[in-house]
């Protein structure tokens, strides 16, 4: 048995995955702020000085910032993806350099 391990870069693959995080990331914006939208325009008229409606203000602060955190993730993960593109570019380029 052997312990040589293999990895095989397919740059469209990852290309492709770069941009489905992308149209992903864009998507959860435009309907959570449409969802954000909608919630504020039912609950007008609830009064802001009331304890359950700044509950609810504090709960939406939270978990915007609770999706601000997973789209960075997101956009982070899109970035390594992009690294490692780079870095499987340049290992090809010196593996056909050696090989020549």
């Amino acid at each position: 048995m052997s312990n040589t391990r293999t990895l095989v870069y397919q740059e469209a693959s990852v290309s492709g995955m770069r941009q489905d995080l992308d149209t992903l990331r864009t998507g959860l914006r435009k309907q959570l702020q449409a969802v954000f939208e909608s919630v504020d325009r039912d609950l007008v008229a609830w009064s802001q000085v009331t304890v359950s409606r700044q509950a609810e203000r504090q709960y939406q602060r939270d978990l915007r910032e609770s999706i601000r955190r997973a789209l960075e993730a997101l956009e982070k993960l899109r970035t390594a993806l992009h690294d490692a593109g780079e870095l499987a570019d340049r290992a090809e380029t010196r593996n056909i350099a050696l090989l020549a």
